[in-house]
């Protein structure tokens, strides 16, 4: 390894690392409690070295959101990229790496929703962050659809649909990050029963609507 590749690698440590207290900071004591000059003292480094990382704390906060949504953004992409996949089983793949990566990455999670602002527009969601807006769940979304196109969750809003799940799914992730010490049944074997639930009450909804229609 060369002089500059090792300088570079070890460059990008530094980063990871000032990004990894920032963010033990910002969850334990708020967004008020991270300066540069804080982390310095957590690193022991002196401030100037991360002003030669970052330019200032809005650019460091804004490098730890992104860092979250890349990081489960890959995640997705390793379930997209398999081949020959009934529908149902990629939103099952897609719900499971949301929620594996989120309780992996509790810190990013909360952070997430705790400096994020949700909107929809033109059926597109979007979450700011301050200066930043990210689309947000088109993936759920693009597979709800994939699911619609083979007569799953026929007939229904895929925007609702995708509320739904989302509920769910955050409210298990939820949990289990508050009460780590409960015995959970296994990730996958708990959002496998959401996604069964929700095709049972949907179907029964159905099922009602049509008697409904026929009295």
């Amino acid at each position: 390894m060369g002089v500059s590749e090792r300088r570079r690698k070890e460059t990008e440590a530094l980063r990871q690392r000032v990004l990894d207290v920032a963010e033990d900071i910002f969850v334990n004591e708020g967004i008020g409690r991270v300066t540069m000059r804080r982390i310095a003292d957590r690193i022991e480094y002196a401030p100037t070295v991360l002003y030669r990382l970052f330019s200032n704390k809005n650019d460091l906060m804004d490098n730890l959101i992104t860092r979250g949504y890349i990081g489960v953004r890959d995640q997705y992409q390793k379930v997209l990229k398999q081949k020959n996949q009934d529908p149902m089983e990629v939103l099952k793949g897609i719900l499971q790496v949301y929620a594996t990566y989120a309780l992996n990455h509790p810190n990013h999670y909360r952070m997430w929703f705790d400096t994020g602002s949700l909107r929809e527009e033109d059926r597109i969601l979007t979450i700011s962050h301050g200066r930043l807006e990210y689309v947000v769940f088109q993936t759920w979304l693009d597979r709800i659809a994939a699911c619609q196109a083979v007569g799953l969750f026929s007939g229904e809003d895929p925007l609702e649909v995708f509320q739904v799940l989302w509920s769910r799914v955050h409210g298990l992730i939820s949990l289990r990050i508050q009460h780590p010490t409960y015995i959970w049944m296994p990730v996958e074997q708990h959002l496998e029963a959401v996604l069964d639930l929700h095709h049972e009450e949907r179907e029964e909804n159905a099922i009602v609507k049509t008697r409904g229609g026929a009295s």
